[in-house]
This record gives C-alpha cells, sequence and structure tokens, in this order.
C-alpha cells in the first residue's frame, strides 16, 4: 500500500512539475514578441495566373464570390494562456501593427448576429498586405481591469473578388472576436492580436465601448459619414486646393435634410477649410478624424496625395476603412449611416406624405417595406453639371443649380444607400456589405420620387464616358431643392459671416 502511495506521490509530482515548466514557458513567451508573427508571402506571379482564370470565370457566369452571411461558429477559447498585461494601451484610430497587420480601430458590439449567437465581440478593423482572409489564423487577447481571455478571430475581408481580383494590393478586413461571457463587460476593455495562441504583446487596442445612456434616450435616425478627404496638390508650390466655400453649403444641407450628426475623415486640408470644420464642430455635431495611411505607404501630405492620385485600384481600398469605422461608431447611436461624398447630397422628393427630412423619409420607406429588415436602402443617381444658364453664387453653387441630366443612373450605378446599424456587419462606398444575419434582404431602391441623389460633377465621369453628351446636355428643370433653398440660403450667408471667411 505504501508502495502505491509512493508511486502517486510522484506521479503527482511529475506532472506538477511538467504542469510548472510549461506555464513559465507560457509566461515567458512575451520576450518572443519580436519574432515575425506573420510573414507576406506574395507570389505575383501566382497572383497574375489566378487573376486570368478568375476573368475568365466572369466571362462564363462561373466566378465565385465570397458570402456575405456567416454561419455560426464555435467559440474557441484558450482556457489555460498566461499572458503578461500589454504595457502600451493605443487609443483606437492610430495605427498599430500587431500580428504583422495594422490595426486601426477596435469596437465592442452586442448586436445579434448569426457569427457568434451567444456572445457580445469585439469588432476590429484592420489592413493586410494582400488578402489573409483564408490563409491565416487569427488569435484575440482580450483584457479587462480583472481578467483576461483568448480567443480564435474570425476574418472578413472588406472587398469582394468580383470588383477587382488582384491580391497586389493592402486590402481592409474586419476582424471579429467573441468575447467569453466568463470575463464580463467591463467598462474598459483592450484587445491585441498574435498569430499564436497565448502569446504576449508589450501592445494592445483600446476597445471603444457602448455609450451609457441616460433616461429614455433613443437612437437618432442618420448619422453622415464622409471618406478621408485630400485637398493637398502635388505641385512643387505647395498650392492647396481650397474646398470651404461649398464645404459649408454641404455640411449645412446635411444638418438641413435631418442629419443628427456628421463625421469628415481628412488628410490635408487648407486653413480655411479647417476654420468651417472648426466652427461646426464647436456649433453643430460635427467630428472631424484625422487620417493617416498604414505603414509602409507615404505619410507626408505631397507624397501621399501624388500616391493616392496615381493609384486608384489602392485608393478605393483604402477608403473602405473609414467608411467602416464610423459606420462602428454609431452601430448604438443611430438607425442608419449614410455614407456620402462632398459633391452628392440626398434629397427628399415626396410633399404629400409630410417627407420633410431624412428621418421621415426611411420611416415611410420602412412602413412600406414592413416584414423585410433591411440591410441597405439606396437612392438613384442624376447628374449636374456647371450650366451656361445659371450663375452660382459664391457660398450657393449647389441650391442654384437648377439643371440637371434628363436620365437618371440605372439601379448599382453610382448610387449612395443608408446603411442599417441593427443588420450590418459592413459596408461598402455603395451598399452594405456583409449582414449579421441570414434573413436580412439585400439593398432596396427609392423610388425617384420618393428621393434622389444629385451628383454635382464638373465633368463627365470617366466611367460614363460613352453616353457623356446625353448626360452633359440632355438636361431638365431641377425644382428638387426649392422648399429648401430660403432657409439654406439664409443660414449658409450667415455662418459665412459669422466665420468671417468670405
Amino acid at each position: 500500500m505504501r508502495f502505491k502511495w509512493a508511486i502517486r506521490r510522484i506521479s503527482v509530482i511529475f506532472v506538477s512539475l511538467i504542469l510548472l515548466v510549461f506555464l513559465f514557458l507560457n509566461y515567458m513567451n512575451y520576450d518572443d514578441q519580436d519574432s515575425p508573427d506573420y510573414e507576406d508571402h506574395f507570389d505575383s506571379e501566382k497572383d497574375a495566373v489566378f487573376v486570368q482564370k478568375y476573368l475568365k470565370l466572369m466571362q462564363m457566369g462561373r466566378a465565385p464570390t465570397r458570402s456575405v452571411v456567416e454561419k455560426k461558429s464555435k467559440v474557441e477559447e484558450h482556457y489555460w494562456c498566461f499572458l503578461k498585461r500589454p504595457e502600451n494601451i493605443r487609443k483606437s484610430r492610430n495605427w498599430l501593427k500587431m500580428a504583422g497587420i495594422e490595426v486601426y480601430s477596435a469596437y465592442y458590439d452586442d448586436r445579434d448576429n448569426s457569427l457568434f449567437p451567444e456572445n457580445t465581440a469585439v469588432q476590429i478593423l484592420v489592413m493586410s498586405n494582400h488578402s489573409i482572409e483564408s490563409k491565416i489564423s487569427i488569435y484575440c487577447n482580450i483584457f479587462t481591469p480583472t481578467s483576461y481571455s483568448t480567443v480564435k478571430g474570425y476574418i472578413r475581408e472588406i472587398w469582394q473578388t468580383g470588383w477587382d481580383p488582384r491580391d497586389s494590393f493592402q486590402v481592409p478586413s474586419l476582424v471579429t472576436c467573441p468575447i467569453s461571457k466568463r470575463i464580463g463587460n467591463d467598462d474598459e476593455m483592450s484587445v491585441s492580436l498574435t498569430r499564436r495562441p497565448c502569446l504576449s504583446t508589450e501592445n494592445a487596442m483600446e476597445v471603444i465601448k457602448k455609450p451609457v445612456f441616460s433616461g429614455n434616450e433613443t437612437r437618432k435616425d442618420v448619422a453622415v459619414c464622409v471618406k478621408g478627404l485630400d485637398y493637398q496638390t502635388s505641385s512643387s508650390f505647395l498650392i492647396q486646393e481650397d474646398i470651404s466655400d461649398r464645404l459649408l453649403e454641404w455640411i449645412e444641407m446635411q444638418y438641413v435634410f435631418g442629419a443628427d450628426t456628421v463625421s469628415i475623415y481628412h488628410f490635408h486640408l487648407s486653413e480655411k477649410t479647417h476654420k468651417v470644420l472648426d466652427y461646426y464642430k464647436e456649433k453643430r455635431k460635427l467630428k472631424v478624424i484625422p487620417l493617416s495611411l498604414p505603414s509602409g505607404n507615404a505619410n507626408n501630405p505631397l507624397e501621399r496625395s501624388a500616391f493616392l492620385k496615381a493609384n486608384r485600384p489602392q485608393k478605393r481600398r483604402h477608403e473602405l476603412l473609414p467608411y467602416n469605422d464610423c459606420f462602428y461608431s454609431h452601430i448604438h447611436t443611430h438607425r442608419y449611416v449614410l455614407i456620402l461624398d462632398i459633391d452628392e447630397i440626398i434629397v427628399p422628393i415626396e410633399h404629400d406624405n409630410y417627407v420633410s427630412n431624412l428621418g421621415d423619409l426611411l420611416r415611410n420607406f420602412e412602413l412600406k417595406t414592413s416584414g423585410i429588415r433591411l440591410s441597405s436602402i439606396s437612392s438613384r443617381n442624376v447628374f449636374k453639371f456647371p450650366s451656361n444658364f445659371t450663375l452660382f453664387p459664391h457660398y450657393n453653387y449647389m441650391i442654384s443649380n437648377k439643371k440637371r441630366s434628363k436620365k437618371t443612373s440605372p439601379k448599382g450605378e453610382y448610387g449612395k444607400s443608408f446603411s442599417s446599424t441593427s443588420t450590418v456587419a459592413t459596408v461598402f462606398n455603395h451598399f452594405a456589405l456583409h449582414k449579421l444575419s441570414p434573413a436580412v434582404a439585400k439593398s432596396q431602391y427609392f423610388s425617384s420620387s420618393e428621393a434622389l441623389k444629385l451628383h454635382y460633377k464638373s465633368e463627365c465621369p470617366w466611367e460614363s464616358r460613352n453616353e457623356c453628351h446625353q448626360l452633359q446636355y440632355d438636361v431638365i428643370d431641377d425644382r428638387s431643392l426649392d422648399r429648401f433653398e430660403e432657409k439654406l440660403r439664409r443660414r449658409v450667408n450667415e455662418i459665412v459671416m459669422e466665420i468671417g471667411i468670405k
């Protein structure tokens, strides 16, 4: 009997020693943080072959597309990780390289979803060199003040291969990290990414949490988002393009139409333009977010501007990151997010149903589509070019242009959408992309009698070159802004005088 007990003691001690060694090695992995965590093995020759094959499949109507709805995924948690807490917590909207991937921002998300239906999540917006969606595994270390958890993350690329199958660019992705139920939902939370489980890191990113509401506050109707504006020319004389006049009128239009808040991301703008933005930051709900490109890109204003103008495919991919960051910053506060450029406005048209603003427009559409879970609602496009028949006052360019192209662009061309914050996981320039669950409809459309997107262009877009003559010269009177004109003119003129930029 004593011999058996001795054997058991030895076995327990042996197992304990092995466990201690394992825990020690796990704990000491902090020192391994500088080793390459994700190596980029892009093969340009293989990519060229893939593109050729994909284009042939597209011509045959057989090209595969990525799913925009995710099936239920198992939460993979590594319970035996022993991690050092990160020494540095970076604020969101500041680039931080982790796991070989550029991380921009992280958001707490408690919306119902099909991917991890029983868990809340941290949604992380990243940029990577080439696609990583099906190529790598990613692990999320989620920290609260009292606990932490390591879980496997889920990657969704915010791009469809059919838009451009080349993989020779930096691409945006959404990394979804399920939050373990055992760590709770503390006010403070941060997250780090690694390519191996149980790996400590020196840096982590703050998770932007759900705002605390007081009383019976409800979500507002519409938040408007604008991509990274860049108006630094590549001239050796450092000449800046000033957009303050047009921008002032455009911002005021959004508030007159009923937007609750406007968020403008920007690279480089003139001093006069910043004066307009500073006024609206103080007086109205305008958010101004400075933007830079991730590491490996030029961030000198002149070089960056030249790079973005010369690399349109890359520019389109970069634009998706602030769009989605803006979307996630409003998922708890607004019902819809509207992505616009500053030469576009969506105007509610109908008068009979008391449609006086964008909120009324959306509620009327929801009543007509009762029973459908909407993802995005798109407004069709009409062009407005400069005309010899119309004089444009300095600060009232948009409301003074009374002509538009007779032709309305087909559905899917140049449209812009209100994306629902209740049903959407990611957004594209023109519509919602990934959905939170299968029971969500594809993008719906306002009729031309309900709303129009007025698209102010100085010249015909390259994409419409085959019909430019028709678009520019086959025009009709446009009275869509008439009922807003008096208020807009008065407000714009008052602000010009108040700011003192005339």
